[in-house]
């Protein structure tokens, strides 16, 4: 075998060999890390597919095609149910991880007064974060929950219907917020969730422990469920999945509704979800931009069963 053919041989091994890791690799720290980035790399092997076959190297584009393929396997999730039904049982909720610098305040206000959302949930609110974000929107959303942190895990939420309860949860350290609000005569409960960050191996287990918690705390109840927030997982996630499972949620984000890292129009992966009980459905769903911020907002137009449970 030629020198040539024999090192585009080994190249596409080790295309193939990747794509091979990247998608089957357990759900260790450093894949996860890896694996998170599943949806750009099957872009790029699709690119060296497309280039190689151009050029007629037919190792590197086979290889490059199939690493594709098992790349793009690993985003298939099961459908969630759509809606069109006109009714007046639906939520707008917005939410937006703000980035705790972020000095923008005027540009997110009028982001969430223009959104029409009736729950806006905020994330990395700082106390300074805090009085602006009570100043811009209380008139519009007059029904607030404030956690305000300096360590980039404050949160807040603002209502435009009535909290029948509403109240901070700690879990793994981190406040979450839960409520419960009545919409069209039936109860609904909506969580507010920030995870940490997987930045360190440790973060990484505390992460996937607060996602645990979470997923029996939110099992416990049968009430009409939504939850929205920075999860800092991808839906291919292991973590994610059990997450999913345990709590009986079901996600309403598509994986293609990338929201982090933003910069300009375009962000690589998904940290950012609204995930819902069975009953509940997406009418549609937006990713716009948030000045300043390194995530995009989610605005979800989500349909209510008739009754909820």
């Amino acid at each position: 075998m030629k020198t040539s053919a024999m090192r585009e041989l080994l190249l596409a091994v080790g295309l193939l060999t990747t794509a091979v890791v990247m998608a089957f690799a357990p759900d260790a720290y450093l894949m996860m890390l890896a694996r998170a980035f599943i949806l750009p790399a099957a872009l790029v092997f699709l690119s060296i597919a497309v280039l190689t076959a151009l050029y007629r190297r037919w190792w590197l584009a086979q290889a490059a095609l199939c690493g594709t393929t098992l790349l793009a396997v690993q985003l298939i999730r099961p459908n969630v149910g759509h809606s069109t039904m006109a009714s007046n049982a639906h939520l707008r909720v917005l939410h937006m991880n703000v980035l705790q610098p972020n000095t923008a305040y005027d540009e997110a206000i009028q982001l969430a007064l223009e959104s029409h959302a009736d729950l806006v949930s905020v994330q990395e609110v700082s106390p300074e974060w805090a009085q602006v974000l009570r100043q811009g929107l209380q008139r519009r959303y007059p029904y607030v929950h404030i956690e305000p942190r300096r360590n980039c895990y404050g949160i807040a939420l603002f209502s435009r219907h009535p909290f029948q309860e509403v109240r901070t949860i700690t879990v793994g350290g981190d406040p979450f917020v839960e409520a419960l609000l009545n919409v069209n005569g039936g109860p609904v409960r909506l969580l507010a969730v920030h995870t940490t960050s997987p930045i360190s191996y440790g973060h990484f287990r505390r992460r996937n422990d607060q996602l645990e918690q979470l997923g029996r705390y939110v099992a416990r109840s049968d009430t009409a469920t939504i939850l929205v927030g920075d999860l800092n997982t991808v839906p291919w996630d292991q973590a994610f999945r059990r997450f999913c499972s345990r709590s009986g949620l079901r996600s309403m984000t598509p994986a293609l509704h990338r929201t982090w890292p933003s910069v300009g129009p375009f962000a690589l992966i998904p940290l950012d979800h609204v995930l819902a009980t069975e009953g509940i459905t997406v009418r549609t769903i937006r990713t716009p931009a948030i000045q300043g911020s390194d995530h995009r907002a989610l605005i979800a137009d989500l349909q209510l069963p008739h009754h909820a449970p």
